[in-house]
């Protein structure tokens, strides 16, 4: 296989993973579209984590040349999109009927995210993976803390995303299987690998998935009921 072609492969993977979970959870399509957008700007922290965390090839060399790829946009997108639903396609029976609430759209976890993450990167450079990971988790928490009820389904969500997230990674493994010696920083890896993934990336989907998987209902002001 031709390496230099590795990241978009990847994240095609994801986004076809995305386009799946679109075209068979039409009741969900909102939330989906919703989580992309939401988390496609998280691809400008891309240039954060080169070459310190990894220093994947990119189209034209553009994460080289501007700091931000083809490549990250689509697979923060596919990422947020993913993350939003999948707990709920699991569990639709359970989770498909909500009850809007009066209340105004909040937004104060993302705000922590920012902030702990902005704070973490000044005090720890050359440790973004683990800030953002740090940045999310407080993200979670601060949602358990003003919306209890959301908890269950965060940890829940968070888990099922992981374990997609660890599919599709392996998967892509299975046409690239020296993409993690390659071009990861592994001299910055804990050395702990599941299906050839590093333990960091699972780690990574688990916070960001326990936040994105109740990030509409909590912005938006709906509730779960059964």
């Amino acid at each position: 296989m031709d390496y230099r072609y590795s990241y978009v492969v990847g994240a095609a993977i994801f986004a076809f993973a995305w386009l799946i979970c679109y075209l068979f959870g039409a009741k969900y399509r909102t939330h989906i579209l919703w989580g992309s957008l939401m988390s496609a700007p998280l691809a400008l922290t891309g240039f954060l984590f080169i070459p310190q965390y990894w220093d994947p090839p990119s189209l034209f060399n553009l994460d080289h040349r501007l700091g931000i790829s083809i490549e990250d946009v689509l697979w923060s997108a596919a990422v947020g999109g993913l993350g939003s639903v999948t707990g709920e396609l699991v569990f639709r029976e359970n989770l498909a009927k909500l009850r809007r609430l009066k209340v105004p759209r909040r937004y104060e976890p993302f705000v922590v995210v920012a902030v702990v993450f902005g704070v973490l990167e000044l005090s720890f450079r050359g440790a973004s993976m683990q800030n953002m990971i740090l940045a999310f988790l407080a993200g979670a928490f601060a949602i358990g803390y003003l919306r209890r009820d959301l908890i269950a389904y965060m940890l829940s969500g968070g888990t099922i995303f992981s374990l997609l997230y660890l599919f599709l990674f392996a998967y892509f493994l299975l046409f690239y299987p020296e993409f993690i010696s390659r071009y990861y920083n592994k001299a910055h890896l804990l050395g702990i690998y599941w299906f050839g993934v590093p333990v960091e990336e699972i780690i990574f989907a688990f916070s960001g998935g326990t936040i994105w998987s109740v990030a509409y209902e909590f912005v938006h002001g709906y509730r779960y009921q059964y």
